[in-house]
């Protein structure tokens, strides 16, 4: 009887072993997001991006990616592309075209921006920035592509 106990106990503790690894594993795996920018009026400057992965951080000072794409790199035909490395999940994304280099996204008076701007999904606010739940994208094994059109308010 002992002996069973032993093959039971043992036989939980593989499986323990192996649902922790496969959820660590899991942890590690990593998504290529693909952003493809259209609708810039001109190929000068600096697009900026920023992801993020809760409403509660949507557009705040704290995205779980930032990267700075010079436009001239990565130019291809009437696009700037990048590709973006992320853990699988749930994100969404801004970008802002820094026409005059200052690494900044210009707001009028009232916050409203004076760059050109581009949400995920291609989502728009009515008075005020899209939702999170509107620019929200899931981001899986396979590549994703977000095509984004950069827009003036």
């Amino acid at each position: 009887m002992v002996s069973r106990w032993k093959r039971v106990v043992s036989g939980l503790a593989l499986l323990v072993a192996l649902v922790g690894g496969q959820a660590a594993l899991a942890e590690d795996l990593t998504g290529i997001l693909v952003v493809e920018i259209a609708g810039l009026k001109d190929a000068t400057g600096d697009v900026y991006i920023a992801v993020y992965d809760s409403d509660a951080t949507w557009l705040g000072d704290e995205p779980v990616l930032q990267k700075k794409v010079p436009i001239v790199e990565g130019l291809d035909g009437d696009l700037v592309r990048t590709e973006l490395h992320l853990p699988l999940g749930e994100y969404a994304m801004s970008a802002f075209h820094d026409k005059n280099g200052n690494g900044e996204m210009d707001t009028n008076f009232i916050g409203m921006p004076r760059e050109p701007i581009a949400i995920s999904n291609n989502a728009q606010g009515q008075f005020g920035p899209p939702a999170y739940e509107d620019a929200r994208f899931s981001l899986g094994a396979e590549p994703l592509i977000q095509r984004i059109d950069m827009r003036d308010l």
